[in-house]
């Protein structure tokens, strides 16, 4: 059963832009420096696989809790994706997930982030694909 879906659309390469037709945003890209681009103000693939990991993640730390009843202040997660060379096959991703639940114990913290990785849709997307770390 779909729950929901969204589009986006890109126009052009890594100097296009992005657009989401359900909220409208619209972004620049701009090919970062490390690739040969100039100092420009825009985002990337790899900013924006990093924010929609570290959302994705957040929400699934968030509907966990609340689906238990379990207490809890805060929730923080921030994705350090990283584009590696992947031999003669072009290029892939790793990722260094930091998440911190704040207002529980470390074990109820480390429980609940073990849980969003099994039950995320993004982690289970990246699964065998991309290298995950826990900070």
């Amino acid at each position: 059963m779909k729950i929901l879906e969204r589009q986006a659309t890109t126009i052009g390469g890594r100097d296009g832009i992005i657009k989401d037709t359900q909220s409208t945003i619209e972004l620049k890209l701009a090919k970062p420096q490390e690739m040969g681009g100039k100092l420009a103000k825009g985002t990337n693939p790899e900013e924006l696989f990093a924010m929609g990991y570290s959302s994705c993640f957040a929400s699934s730390i968030e509907f966990l809790l609340q689906s238990s009843k379990q207490a809890y202040e805060d929730i923080e997660v921030t994705v350090t994706a990283s584009l590696v060379k992947d031999g003669d096959s072009g290029f892939k991703f790793e990722a260094l997930v930091n998440a911190k639940i704040m207002g529980v114990t470390k074990d109820i913290e480390k429980k609940y982030i073990e849980m969003a990785y099994q039950f995320c849709p993004y982690s289970k997307a990246i699964k065998g694909n991309v290298d995950i770390k826990f900070a």
